[in-house]
This record gives C-alpha cells, sequence and structure tokens, in this order.
C-alpha cells in the first residue's frame, strides 16, 4: 500500500515529468508548483487521517488512500492540460497522508514491541518498492508516459483491495469512540521539536531530487532513458531501508540518523556536481535511496518514542512537519533553477538536508534531562 501511494501516486510525478513537460507545455516553475500543490493535499489528508482512524478505525482511511490514488493516477493519465494534470497529482498525492499514519497503530497494537523497529522499517521501504517497480514500467513505455500511469492504475486498484481487506476494522463495542483534543504542547515541546525541525528540513531538501532528478540528469546531457534508470535504481536501493531497523537496535537511534543524513545530502552533492557521469550518477541513487527510506524509517521509530501514548496522531505529527518541507521545497526549487540552474538548486537542497544534523534525536545526557519533561495531551473528549 505504501508502494503505491507513495511510490507510484506521489513519486510518479518525478518520474514522467519529462515526457508531460514535452506534450502538455509545463514549465519547470510550474512543475515546482504542481509538485508542491500535491505534497499541499497529502498535508491535508495528514491532517485528517486522525478523525479518521479513531472515528472508522485503520481499515476506512486505507481504503479511501486506495480510492483516492487510483481517481487520481487515471485524472493524471487522461489529463489535456498542464491543469488536468494538476488536479490528478493533487487527488493522488492526498492518497499517501491517508495511507501511512494508521500503520502506525497497527504495528503498535499487533506488532510485539521487540520487533516494531524492523517492522516499522520494512513498511517505509514500500516507497522504495514503489519506485523501483514504477522506474521499469516507466522505460519500457517511453515517451507513451500515459499508459504507465494506466499500469500504476491497475496496481494501484489490485493493491487497495487486498490492503482494505487486511487492515483490522475498527473495534466494536459499547462506547461512542473518543476523538482526541491534543494540544499543541503536546505536539511540540522539547522531546518532539527536534524531529519535527529535521522532518521540515529533510522533507524540503529531499522533494527537490524526488521532483527535479529525472530532468535535471536530462538536461546534464544524460539519455532519458538513463534518467529513469537512474530514478529506478534509487527506488531499488529505498528497499535497503527495510534493514534500518536493525541498524538502529545496533548503532542506536542518534547515531543511525546522524549518519543517514550525512550520506543523504552526500547523494544530493553528488548529482549536482556529476550529472554527466553515469556511474556516479547510480552511485548517488543507490546512496539516495537508500538513506532517504533510512532516514523515513528513523523518524518513525523516533517518533513512536516520543509520541508512544498516541502513535498515529504523533506520526501524522511528523509527517505534516515533513510535508511542509517538501511544499516548500519544489516551489522554491523551480524558481531558483529558472534563475541559477539545476547544479546550483541541487547544491542549495543538500545544505539543507545537511543542516538537519544539528537536530537529531538526543543524547545520552539530553535523554536525562527531557525525561524529567511530560509532553501533555488536553483531557479527550467522552
Amino acid at each position: 500500500m505504501i508502494a503505491v501511494t507513495f511510490g507510484f501516486a506521489r513519486y510518479g510525478y518525478g518520474l514522467l515529468l519529462p515526457q508531460m513537460q514535452a506534450e502538455l507545455g509545463i514549465t519547470p516553475r510550474t512543475a515546482g508548483l504542481i509538485a508542491s500543490a500535491g505534497y499541499a493535499s497529502y498535508l491535508i489528508a495528514n491532517v485528517s487521517v486522525i478523525w479518521l482512524t479513531v472515528r472508522l478505525g485503520p481499515r476506512a482511511p486505507i481504503g479511501l488512500a486506495a480510492v483516492l490514488a487510483t481517481a487520481g493516477m487515471t485524472v493524471v493519465a487522461t489529463a489535456s492540460t498542464a491543469t488536468g494534470a494538476a488536479i490528478g497529482v493533487v487527488v493522488a498525492g492526498s492518497a499517501a497522508g491517508l495511507a501511512f499514519p494508521p500503520y502506525a497503530d497497527i504495528v503498535a497494537e499487533q506488532v510485539p514491541s521487540a520487533r516494531r523497529a524492523v517492522a516499522w522499517s520494512t513498511i517505509s521501504s514500500g516507497t522504495g518498492w514503489g519506485v523501483a517497480v514504477g522506474g521499469p514500467i516507466a522505460i519500457g513505455f517511453g515517451d507513451r508516459w500515459r499508459f504507465a500511469w494506466l499500469v500504476f492504475v491497475v496496481l494501484a486498484v489490485v493493491t487497495g483491495i487486498v490492503a482494505t481487506r487486511s487492515a483490522p476494522p475498527r473495534r466494536r463495542d459499547s462506547r461512542r469512540p473518543r476523538l482526541p483534543q491534543l494540544s499543541w504542547t503536546w505536539f511540540i515541546c522539547p522531546k518532539s521539536r527536534p524531529l519535527l525541525i529535521s522532518s521540515v528540513l529533510i522533507g524540503a531538501g529531499s522533494a527537490v531530487w524526488w521532483t527535479f532528478s529525472v530532468e535535471a540528469l536530462h538536461t546534464a546531457g544524460l539519455a532519458a532513458g538513463q534518467a529513469k534508470i537512474a530514478y529506478a535504481v534509487c527506488g531499488a536501493a529505498s528497499v535497503l531501508a527495510s534493514l534500518s531497523g536493525s541498524l538502529v537496535d545496533r548503532a542506536g537511534l542518534r547515531r543511525s540518523y546522524l549518519g543517514t543524513c550525512v550520506l543523504l545530502a552526500v547523494a544530493i552533492v553528488l548529482i549536482a556536481l556529476e550529472g554527466q557521469r553515469f556511474v556516479l550518477i547510480l552511485l548517488a541513487a543507490v546512496l539516495f535511496g537508500a538513506f532517504y527510506g533510512a532516514v523515513i524509517a528513523t523518524q518513525g521509530i523516533w517518533s513512536a518514542e516520543v509520541f508512544a501514548s498516541r502513535p498515529s496522531a504523533g506520526l501524522a505529527a511528523v509527517n505534516t512537519a515533513l510535508t511542509l518541507g517538501t511544499i516548500s521545497g519544489p516551489a522554491a526549487a523551480g524558481l531558483l533553477i529558472n534563475r541559477s540552474g539545476y547544479p546550483t538548486t541541487f547544491l542549495a537542497a543538500a545544505s539543507v538536508v545537511a543542516v538537519s544534523v544539528f537536530f537529531c534525536p538526543p543524547s545520552a545526557r539530553r535523554r536525562d534531562i527531557l525525561a524529567a519533561h511530560q509532553c501533555r495531551a488536553t483531557p479527550v473528549r467522552d
């Protein structure tokens, strides 16, 4: 389900953008605005999913995500104008916001605590699976980008049915479900602040890669097929993020997060400086895919610690912060590309990601200080 809603519905736009630009007349500035609009719809869905999950259980938002992913990608596949494509991207983008947070509750309730880090990192790696599958599909269809979107639609329908049937329904009891009335001091406090700030920074820098990497490589001189291969390799490497849970268990949350953020920034620098050297671009794609997935998985593990009392609400807060970054990143990048070109834009994106190392999981000493602080929620309503 994460492969469909993220790998296809959310990141398929960046994968197929060069061909869509040529046929629909999408400029870099417009491309950035469309990507930001898709991330904005993700943000809205990410906020509403808290209410849906509490009221209706995990099955309802997962099922709705499947419907929106299918509808949005169908609109993109049949679009005849940039406006039509934008509408489809916005609808499809909301699917990812609904699909991801419910799995935080599912893991917390159904997976033994000793295996939660591995389980969560495996779920997070779904994005990589989606991009890894989507890349060969896009390469196979070449300039016929509409057919690639239609294949994504078929996969979304099948996966959506299976995922919805597999998700647990709302618990049946005599009491009316209680809606969380959570205060800002619960979401934003000394424990959560570094996590949320780093999420914004990672979102802003990484969204530039997801939106513009294929077009940047094509502009630098790589063939369109090579650029798509690099994108697919990035997705395949993201699957390695499923091992990040084991890495956290061995190296600790703080070291794992610092290392993944640094290597993610290095990957973006490589695409900025070595856009014409295919071998180095493949290395950059592997680094970006593996360590982007690892950063997201590690944020999920970190979020489960910070927001242990309400995992889905906490993960929605983290995703909201990540999305605020992804909204601003492509829009700002589109403007910077027009003025300074792709290399400068990607160096700026790498710098943004690099700053995130200053907002990392706390050291042992800092954890002792934070242990005395309680991030409180206001009472919930019956």
